[in-house]
């Protein structure tokens, strides 16, 4: 019998783990989404754009043929953070409106564009040195650098044009209930 150890065995552990901490702090933020949106379908929605933010984080990484580590994986898990960020600032403006829920998502996409703009490109722009591996640390946290900027590119666009889409639908979902 042959037993793989050493660093492939820590970083096989610590591919788990983070996995399951991704998993759980999505978990974590649909159930305050759920209590902040009162909305199955709504909560849904904010969420949405995950998915893309971490497929285009994964094809970011292969693209700049740098390797899938702990740090890109902390990556996906502080993109996660950022989508729904931008989803709620979204969400939150449509819903204080008194408008009908249609025109209140579209002026919300209207009038949270350079909001959601202005906040993804101060956290690409801090992110540029690290993409570049320059400074201290810069090329061991590179593909965290990589992984958020690559999947915020194309979250940001799924926020803006998904997350409306989703939210009128989400509105009549059979799922919502106790709305």
């Amino acid at each position: 019998s042959w037993e793989i150890g050493g660093l492939y065995e820590q970083q096989r552990e610590s591919f788990s783990s983070l996995l399951l901490v991704l998993c759980g702090a999505t978990l974590a933020v649909f159930g305050v989404l759920l209590f902040q949106l009162r909305s199955f379908g709504w909560s849904l929605a904010v969420l949405a754009p995950a998915p893309v933010a971490l497929a285009a984080g994964s094809l970011s990484l292969f693209v700049t043929r740098t390797p899938l580590n702990v740090s890109s994986l902390m990556g996906g898990i502080l993109l996660v953070g950022l989508v729904v960020k931008n989803g709620i600032l979204l969400l939150e403006h449509a819903l204080s409106s008194d408008k009908p829920l249609p025109e209140a998502v579209s002026a919300a996409a209207q009038a949270r564009l350079r909001p959601i703009l202005m906040t993804t490109l101060a956290t690409v722009a801090a992110l540029i040195p690290l993409v570049f591996g320059l400074g201290a640390g810069g090329e061991l946290h590179r593909p965290l650098a990589i992984a958020v900027v690559g999947g915020l590119f194309f979250s940001t666009a799924a926020t803006l044009f998904l997350v409306p889409a989703l939210a009128l639908l989400g509105k009549t979902s059979a799922l919502d209930k106790w709305r």
